[in-house]
C-alpha cells in the first residue's frame, strides 16, 4: 500500500515553485508539507502563496520535524553539504539542487552517510525525468545503432595540446579565425 510522502523544503528558492511545488501537486502521494527559510516572513510568504501548510522557524526545525519524510535543498551550494547530512542524520530522505556537494570529499561523505542510513539521496537533475526527455530516448536509436567507435573525423576537436594552443595563438594575430584543432 502507498502512503503519502510529505516534503519539506530548506530556502524559500525562486527555483521552488518550478521544481518541486506545482510538479508536487500533480503527484496524489506527494505533498509539500513544510518550508523554512532564514527569514521566517518570507517563509511565511512563500508558504501562503504556495498553499504550505506548516512555516518553521529556521532549517534545523524543519530538518527535525517527524512529520517530513523528505527535504529539497535549493540552498545557496556551499550551503548543500551541511543541509544534506544533517537532513540525513535526522532520518529524511534528500532531493539536492545541483551541485550536490562542492567536491570529491564532500560527495564522498555525503554517498556514505547516505549508504549508512539505508536514505536516498538524489541530486535534482530535473531534465532526466521530464517528458521531452522521455519521449526523446524511447525515440532514440539504441547503442547498438551508435558506431562503437567514432572516426577521426567524427572525433571531437581536441584544443588542449600546445601545438593547437601555439596554433592558435599565432593564428589570432594573424587571421580572424584561429585553427584549435591538433594535427596528427
Amino acid at each position: 500500500m502507498s502512503r503519502l510522502l510529505r516534503i519539506g523544503i530548506l530556502g524559500a528558492a525562486r527555483i521552488a515553485p518550478s521544481a518541486l511545488v506545482r510538479p508536487a501537486r500533480e503527484m496524489p502521494l506527494v505533498k509539500v508539507a513544510a518550508v523554512a527559510a532564514r527569514d521566517r516572513a518570507r517563509a511565511e510568504a512563500f508558504a501562503a502563496r504556495h498553499r504550505i501548510g506548516t512555516v518553521h522557524a529556521g532549517y534545523a526545525e524543519l530538518v527535525a520535524d517527524p512529520g517530513l519524510d523528505a527535504v529539497y535543498i535549493p540552498l545557496p551550494n556551499g550551503r548543500h553539504h551541511e543541509w544534506t547530512l544533517a537532513a540525513l542524520a535526522a532520518g529524511k530522505h534528500v532531493l539536492c539542487e545541483k551541485p550536490l556537494t562542492a567536491n570529491a570529499a564532500e560527495a564522498r561523505a555525503v554517498a556514505d552517510a547516505a549508504a549508512r542510513s539505508g536514505l536516498v539521496v538524489m541530486e535534482a537533475l530535473h531534465y532526466r525525468y521530464h517528458p521531452l526527455t522521455r519521449t526523446t530516448v524511447s525515440r532514440s536509436p539504441g547503442p547498438a545503432a551508435r558506431p562503437a567507435n567514432r572516426s577521426p573525423a567524427t572525433r571531437p576537436t581536441r584544443t588542449s595540446c600546445a601545438r593547437s594552443r601555439r596554433r592558435s595563438s599565432r593564428a589570432a594575430r594573424t587571421s580572424p579565425r584561429p585553427r584549435t584543432r591538433c594535427a596528427r
